[in-house]
């Protein structure tokens, strides 16, 4: 190589050098960038879901607080004013212990051993006489006995509640589940119980309702933590009544919503802990609760004071750990998610810092094979083309190199189509949590009443659906029927409801009013801050079995089908309400029928009858009356499955459009319940 070929090769080196330096430089920012990037939506994501387990817990706590509430409304009466009447009270002691199947103890005092149905109520133990007492124990004991309607709906309704309770000053306690006498004696040393001091007049003057300390109930239900409120006749206390909620079933929810990085753990006011993957491992075992400082991060939360200094909902990095918290509005608990941050870079770094890392070095190898190429195929020869044309121009010619052919590459098309893959994966995450989510919220459990029967199904057309049923126990023991359809489709309309059904839940548990003011008050709650003019179409009724009478509202919703037990149809007539969520203030008018044993009541969405087959026909309100005409069904669960294998059979495999939504509710028998 001559002088001149050795200068040129030695410049073209130190340009392309610095050149491919500069890039790699950039490549390497690039990636930090994107790894920061991944580091705050990582966060976001965590943020979200603790989010989820947040609401769902909250759900949890809000019903057994609500269900402690119906109790003490049913057993005493929270204001001052006239005596309320009483059957019993002070009644007649004799008639009074016949009725509760109350009877003496050989030991002394007195108890419910011999109730014949042992899931009817409690057991009542107490010491003393059952004659002879002051009008006060007569009216505390038929308060007592008057929960016991209460308390058969509670395992139903609450599956996390362990136990109940009536503690009355007048020395006596209702215990539920039913246990016999000597099991729960009734001792002074009930009076020393954590719940019972904090429910005392002077500590709790404003009545209000509170959660007590956790304690070990024994080694069938493990820890339990109470809520509790004080019971008040007028303004005499009569004693607490408390709702037992087993810290298994809290753990096996929180346990369900486990992140994978990291602990969230459930802490109470005092810094015990009431969930934990560590402690809780097996729930049963354990028998007492720990406090967070035990287990918990102490360089970063080192007391209670520093967990409340925590922003709700807004993560937090303290010594290396990322911290989320998030407070309950019923309960005085807080959900606290800590992950050390070197495990999210750990984890980002195994998911993305292979493919960092590997294109990284792939570019330094291309590089690499770009220098040897472009020196070996293009500099050298392109010197020797220079020297070959001073060998001309000096008569010294020399051969012409060959030029190297191009290329390109192809790792643009196969980064976009994999992180779109990821995206998908993502995406199709949070819907399986949004679709089990709702699923969760929906009735498991339909009544035991030998009155009447009630069935009901939804299959949605995405994975997330707008339809939704419910039913519900009113105190005055009628039953409350929901059938709704929300306007769209997927997750928005999922969310909304959700809300819905809360909306008509929550009243209608609480305000106790008539079916058309639950209606108005549930299409004011959602007008609210509707910014998404979201609408929902609902038939909302009131049964009461004894008289088989049905009173109900239709909201813009398909008209139900009547089905006689002779077996004609028709259809119920509409009440002409406007759909829920579309005009706030709105009065709804009450229609009124009386069910006649034999006859069933059917309610649907409007996708049973805009069902479509392959032909685009759709089902049809005509098809559905004539699935039942002159064929009454036995039962309200066999209706429902003639309906849902009927649309089968038309749709034959057809695609479905929209959500499908089917309950029906059949009456045996008049009268009072067996």
């Amino acid at each position: 190589m001559s002088l001149r070929e050795l200068r040129f090769f030695r410049n073209y080196n130190r340009t392309l050098g610095a050149a491919y330096l500069a890039l790699l430089l950039g490549m390497s920012g690039f990636f930090a960038w994107q790894l920061d990037r991944a580091m705050d939506d990582e966060v976001r994501a965590l943020g979200e879901h603790l989010q989820r387990h947040h609401q769902f817990l909250e759900f949890v706590l809000r019903s057994s607080a609500d269900q402690v509430e119906s109790l003490r409304m049913a057993a005493g009466r929270p204001a001052a004013g006239g005596r309320r009447p009483r059957a019993t009270c002070p009644g007649r002691p004799a008639q009074l212990a016949t009725r509760a199947a109350l009877r003496p103890a050989a030991a002394g005092g007195w108890n419910r051993d011999l109730l014949e149905d042992r899931d009817a109520g409690g057991n009542l133990v107490g010491v003393g006489a059952l004659g002879g007492r002051d009008p006060d124990f007569y009216c505390d004991l038929d308060a007592a006995l008057s929960l016991d309607a209460q308390l058969r709906s509670v395992a139903f309704r609450l599956p996390h509640a362990a136990r109940a309770r009536f503690l009355s000053v007048q020395q006596f306690q209702l215990a539920w589940p039913w246990r016999p006498a000597h099991e729960i004696p009734f001792m002074p040393a009930l009076y020393d119980d954590p719940v019972w001091r904090i429910a005392q007049p002077q500590r709790n003057p404003e009545r209000l309702k509170f959660w007590g300390p956790a304690y070990f109930g024994g080694q069938d239900v493990g820890l339990l933590v109470p809520v509790a409120a004080p019971v008040y006749d007028a303004d005499r206390f009569m004693g607490v009544v408390a709702l037992d909620m087993s810290l298994d079933y809290l753990h096996r929810v929180h346990a369900s919503f486990a992140w994978g990085l990291g602990t969230a753990s459930v802490i109470d006011e005092s810094g015990a802990l009431l969930a934990h993957p560590g402690l809780y491992a097996d729930p049963l075992a354990v028998l007492s609760t720990l406090h967070m400082s035990q287990l918990l991060a102490p360089d970063a939360l080192p007391d209670f004071a520093s967990v409340l200094a925590l922003p709700d909902g807004v993560p937090v990095v303290r010594n290396g750990k990322l911290l989320i918290r998030r407070g309950f509005a019923a309960a005085p608990w807080h959900l606290v998610q800590v992950v050390p941050r070197s495990a999210l870079w750990t984890k980002l770094l195994f998911e993305r810092g292979a493919g960092m890392l590997a294109a990284l070095a792939g570019m330094a190898l291309l590089m690499a094979l770009s220098w040897v190429l472009t020196s070996r195929e293009f500099v050298l020869p392109a010197a020797r083309l220079v020297s070959h044309l001073m060998a001309e121009s000096g008569g010294q010619p020399q051969p012409v190199p060959r030029v190297p052919p191009a290329w390109r590459p192809w790792f643009d098309a196969i980064t976009r189509a994999f992180r779109r893959s990821l995206e998908l994966t993502a995406l199709r995450r949070e819907l399986d949590i949004a679709a089990r989510l709702q699923q969760s919220i929906l009735p498991r459990h339909w009544p035991s009443d030998a009155r009447f029967t009630l069935w009901g199904t939804t299959a949605a057309a995405r994975e997330v659906g707008g339809d939704f049923y419910d039913h519900f126990q009113l105190v005055d023991g009628r039953c409350a029927l929901v059938v709704a359809d929300v306007s769209g489709k997927g997750i928005g309309a999922g969310l909304f409801a959700m809300v819905a059904k809360t909306l008509l839940r929550s009243v209608g548990l609480q305000a106790q009013a008539a079916v058309g003011e639950v209606c108005g008050h549930v299409n004011t709650g959602l007008c609210a801050d509707n910014d998404t003019s979201m609408f929902v179409t609902a038939l909302h009724a009131h049964y009461e079995p004894a008289s088989a009478e049905l009173v109900y509202v239709s909201a813009g919703h398909p008209p139900a089908l009547w089905i006689h037990a002779h077996g004609g149809c028709e259809w119920l007539a509409s009440t002409g309400g406007t759909a829920l969520g579309v005009v706030e203030d709105l009065a709804y008018r009450e229609g009124r029928i009386r069910l006649a044993p034999g006859e069933t009541l059917l309610m649907y969405t409007d996708g049973v009858t805009d069902a479509e087959d392959a032909g685009a026909r759709a089902f049809g309100m005509q098809r559905l009356q004539a699935l039942f005409a002159q064929r009454p069904p036995a039962g309200a669960r066999e209706a429902v499955d003639r309906v849902r294998k009927a649309l089968i059979d038309f749709t034959d495999g057809a695609e479905q459009f929209d959500d499908i939504t089917c309950m029906a509710l059949h009456c045996n028998r008049l009268g009072a319940a067996a």
